[in-house]
């Protein structure tokens, strides 16, 4: 896994949020189960880029004052209006020590079921998982070409994650995707399949009445 790194600084307190982000500078805070927390500042351009690279499953080092800390992104806050960082929570890690993070899946392959008329539906973006440091990956891969054909799926249990190392916050027959037609096919099926039900006598005086009011 790549390492990802920014420099941070101390915040001062004193400093209004509002002069930090018209500085180009995000706030933010370090905490965890052994770490005080520290309110810091960060380059607005850095973290951007940083975020885009290490997003919330890759440890991240961070450079403040005179400690380097492994640290993941564990919220941030965004400007309703223009979508800027506004405020990011690091939470600090401990080696050796089991956390909870949020890891994407990134799908791949095409699906043949696609050739058939069929959709593609992505029930689930990623999954939460508790596992160590040591274990974290950027993604867990799901391959759309076992969808061969509609009402083909693939559950968490397909993706062949190894769970004595991730504890997984899903059922294993828990939908990632599935091969579905299209809502206009599934309509114009369900309209074929509309009959007229009743008896034998039922249906012969109903066509008799339509008879009737047909001559009048």
């Amino acid at each position: 896994m790549a390492k990802h790194t920014i420099s941070a600084d101390i915040r001062d307190m004193n400093e209004k949020v509002s002069y930090i982000r018209q500085s180009k500078r995000v706030p933010g805070i370090v905490y965890g189960r052994h770490q005080e927390p520290i309110s810091i500042t960060m380059d607005s351009s850095d973290f951007l880029r940083l975020y885009r690279k290490a997003g919330e499953s890759n440890i991240i080092n961070v450079s403040v004052g005179k400690k380097k800390l492994d640290v993941l992104v564990h919220m941030t806050q965004k400007h309703p209006v223009t979508w800027d960082f506004t405020h990011v929570d690091f939470y600090a890690i401990t080696q050796g020590e089991a956390l909870n993070t949020h890891i994407h899946f990134n799908f791949i392959g095409d699906a043949p079921a696609i050739k058939e008329g069929a959709i593609i539906e992505e029930h689930m973006k990623g999954v939460d998982v508790k596992c160590l440091p040591s274990d974290l990956v950027d993604h867990f891969d799901v391959d759309l070409s076992v969808l061969k054909e509609e009402g083909d799926a693939i559950r968490i249990s397909d993706l062949g994650i190894d769970t004595t190392k991730y504890e997984l916050s899903v059922h294993d027959e828990d939908v990632v995707a599935n091969a579905s037609l299209p809502r206009a096919a599934v309509e114009e099926e369900d309209d074929e399949d509309e009959v007229v039900t009743g008896s034998d006598e039922d249906i012969a005086a109903n066509e008799a009445d339509e008879d009737e009011g047909s001559k009048d």
